[in-house]
């Protein structure tokens, strides 16, 4: 009998990656095939552009609907911590909140974990992989929004650096809080001597190697889990 895994994310859980007109592929097929294992039977649930609100939904269906698995990751942040960028470039000396502010995106994590807990599926998170400011800003600048105007609301271009950061520090933090496993992605990556070609030219998005690098991590915290698993 196989082990039953579903993965809840956004892109990056459906190894996306930008071609050289940053029109964006999906790699999961690529990546299936070289990890997988007849111990384990994966369910991909991610979505593009999902943050932790269609998370909570997604869980609350297949839970609904009989979720047959022992482990379940849960991977959201990236597009919760983002920003409308056209409303800052229009309107730099605005306030501007991200899509999901930090309490509300700890608390439906929480609740999203807990909902798959009652389910009798252990819930895993994961922090989050680094992102590239500078090249992220050039990419959503690409079309004609103001670099300057962005600038002057954030203050520097690190800020969306560290704002990302912000909410992979907060995954840990619920995970602590609720004794649930935590798979540390974001401190594998940054101690990787060569960080900058684990990120995509979009700077939120992975390349080849990076997307290995998050699958051999995932992959061994399971085998490390559950033993025996090839």
């Amino acid at each position: 009998m196989s082990l039953g895994v579903y993965v809840y994310g956004d892109s990056l859980m459906k190894a996306t990656m930008p071609d050289q007109t940053f029109r964006y592929h999906f790699h999961t097929d690529e990546l299936h095939e070289r990890y997988h294992s007849d111990d384990v039977h994966l369910t991909n649930r991610a979505k593009m552009g999902a943050t932790i609100r269609k998370g909570l939904s997604l869980v609350e269906h297949d839970v609904a609907r009989g979720l047959d698995a022992q482990y379940a990751l849960v991977a959201y942040g990236g597009n919760d911590s983002d920003f409308d960028w056209a409303e800052v470039a229009q309107q730099p000396e605005a306030e501007h909140r991200p899509r999901t502010e930090l309490p509300q995106f700890c608390r439906i994590l929480g609740e999203t974990a807990e909902r798959l807990r009652t389910a009798g599926v252990q819930p895993v998170l994961m922090t989050l992989p680094p992102i590239d400011a500078e090249r992220y800003l050039s990419f959503i600048c690409r079309s004609g929004l103001s670099r300057s105007n962005i600038l002057r609301w954030l203050g520097d271009v690190q800020r969306i650096y560290r704002y990302q950061e912000a909410y992979s520090e907060a995954v840990a933090d619920v995970a602590a809080r609720r004794n649930l496993p935590l798979v540390e992605v974001r401190r594998a990556f940054l101690l990787d001597r060569q960080t900058p070609r684990l990120i995509a030219a979009d700077g939120i998005h992975l390349t080849m190697p990076g997307y290995v690098k998050l699958y051999d991590i995932l992959t061994g915290w399971l085998r490390r889990e559950i033993g025996g698993v090839s």
